[in-house]
């Protein structure tokens, strides 16, 4: 999908992010993770900055290995 963004039109980028999208969905299918989900934590990110995102998600982990 990057490669395609950065060097390839909008049809290849159609193109790469279906297939990427198919295989996602066949990948939560099989882990049996619901889109809702998936929903949830793109909800529980809005409005978070990338970076804050990570520090929390890092100081998770690092609570989880204490």
């Amino acid at each position: 999908v990057i490669k395609a963004a950065k060097d390839e039109g909008n049809d290849k980028i159609i193109h790469e992010v279906a297939d990427l999208w198919f295989h996602t969905l066949v990948l939560l299918r099989h882990k049996n993770i619901s889109i809702k989900e998936i929903e949830t934590e793109l909800m529980r990110r809005f409005g978070v900055s990338g970076h804050a995102e990570k520090a929390a998600r890092n100081k998770s982990t690092d609570e989880k290995s204490s």
